[in-house]
């Protein structure tokens, strides 16, 4: 075996000529040139990787390669979540720097690699690190518009008032940023790298945490050029920050900055950290400016003050606010006509799980023209008495609607009731030949929960049908229940 021939089979990913190569005194750690421990991190082989640790691969030794560094680094710049757990297992150290005090975690950071970061700050790296120039992993992030990894380093003990190099704070980074039209900047900046025939193109998709990603291009013929990205999350951590900070922002000014990332972000990211970070005010004041929000004749301002009065002071011991934030509910639930709001309102009161609002929940979903939703689900099921058979019927019903989801919602509502009546097993037995998996799932859940037998066929089809890890873990567990043996279930 050569040294090249080595390396070849580990850029092939040829794991098992690489292990016939390797015998206990092979030298992975040989000088200069890219060591074989480097490629396979820039490669993503987590298996080789581990197979080159096992036979004595350095994991802090910098590869000697042009441009090259630590292996650790090189995998966080790929975004290589399983090379970088592998290196860490392997004892290399989360906070070894390269060239110009780069940490593998500042590379995650500036590029927006949210589970290798989560991956490095559970290792223990350092949150607070800079580079020679000031730059910190939080500061870096915020540039990028990370907003998953700015809220990881902040759970992580990064100090938020830490400035970089030059004097910016990462809320300074963050609140500038959100003032750009990020698009427009891309653009600019790969069209000062193209050369004359370039083409340059703009993609959009969404990053781990769920904000915008936008990634801008400019190529030649030959498929060659410059690419750079930013994710659109520096409002979300321009809330993060302000909130980490102590600095009160009015609920006018929240609401206005998340609005234009209501159907830009993948699940309301944005919209949610502002709503989170009034919930947990739980003051007077704050109150009081979501009672005026709730009376906005812009729709928007309604249904954002229905998400903050949904959990307004639920990490206070008592939830001082609950049954004022109810009655406010209740009263909007009988008159608001728009259905985003609506649909805040059936979650709010879902959320309250108060019976006294059944009446307005059973408005919602029997009124002209409304389209059942697996919020009228959620809804009911939570302000649902055990003995109102009028409430009970129209959760039933959802139960059989041709909508999925709906019906998955409802039968797990319809499992999770206290009470046991006939009509209720009759209802959960007929949704085990439910053509959704998942909906068949819930009502073994429900009927097992109660004894019924009748779910043995349900556990079986479950068990057959799909590979699903949330509708098999309910039909093992509904097994144990019957006190079914488990080894003869899954045969």
């Amino acid at each position: 075996m050569t040294y090249r021939e080595l390396l070849h089979a580990v850029s092939e990913g040829d794991v098992d000529s690489v292990r016939r190569m390797l015998h206990p005194d092979t030298d992975l750690n040989r000088a200069p040139g890219t060591t074989p421990l480097y490629r396979a991190a820039v490669n993503g082989d987590h298996e080789m990787v581990r197979l080159l640790l096992e036979y004595g691969a350095d994991p802090d030794r910098p590869s000697g390669g042009r441009d090259e560094g630590l292996p650790l680094c090189a995998a966080a710049s790929w975004d290589h979540g399983e090379v970088v757990q592998a290196l860490l297992d392997g004892g290399a150290d989360a906070n070894a720097a390269e060239g110009g005090g780069w940490t593998a975690l500042l590379w995650c950071a500036a590029q927006g690699h949210l589970r290798s970061a989560d991956v490095l700050l559970d290792a223990g790296a350092d949150p607070d690190a800079a580079d020679e120039e000031g730059t910190t992993p939080l500061t870096a992030a915020a540039r990028f518009g990370a907003y998953g990894i700015v809220w990881s380093l902040l759970e992580h003990g990064a100090d938020p008032a830490r400035p970089d190099g030059a004097g910016e704070t990462a809320l300074d980074i963050a609140r500038r940023w959100s003032r750009t039209d990020l698009e427009a900047e891309l653009r600019e900046e790969v069209t000062r790298h193209a050369e004359p025939g370039w083409a340059v193109m703009v993609a959009r998709g969404h990053a781990d945490d769920g904000t915008e990603l936008i990634t801008a291009e400019a190529r030649d013929a030959k498929g060659d050029g410059f690419r750079t990205a930013r994710q659109r999350g520096h409002a979300a951590i321009t809330i993060l920050l302000e909130e980490a900070l102590g600095l009160r922002t009015p609920a006018t000014e929240l609401v206005a900055r998340a609005a234009p990332y209501r159907d830009v972000d993948e699940d309301g990211e944005t919209w949610w950290a502002a709503v989170h970070a009034l919930q947990k005010r739980h003051d007077d004041e704050t109150f009081e400016a979501a009672e005026e929000l709730c009376d906005s004749g812009d729709p928007l301002d309604r249904e954002f003050a229905v998400d903050v009065l949904a959990q307004f002071g639920y990490d206070a011991k008592d939830r001082p606010f609950r049954d004022r934030s109810l009655a406010i509910l209740r009263r909007l639930a009988r008159t608001e006509p728009e259905p985003g709001v609506v649909d805040a309102l059936l979650c709010a009161i879902a959320h309250h799980a108060d019976p006294e609002a059944l009446p307005e929940v059973l408005e919602i979903v029997d009124r002209p023209g409304h389209r059942p939703s697996r919020k009228d689900a959620m809804a009911l099921a939570a302000v649902l008495p055990p003995d109102d058979e009028e409430g009970l019927a129209r959760l039933v019903r959802l139960t059989e609607e041709d909508d999925a989801e709906v019906r998955d919602w409802a039968t797990m509502g319809l499992a999770g009731l206290d009470a046991d009546t006939p009509r209720i097993r009759e209802a959960l037995a007929a949704r085990l030949a439910d053509r959704d998996i998942t909906t068949v799932a819930e009502a073994v859940r429900g009927l097992a929960d109660r004894g019924d037998r009748r779910a043995i066929d349900g556990i079986h089809r479950v068990l057959s049908e799909t590979d699903d890890d949330y509708a098999r873990d309910l039909a093992l567990d509904g097994a144990t229940r019957l006190g079914l043996d488990i080894e003869t279930v899954i045969r």
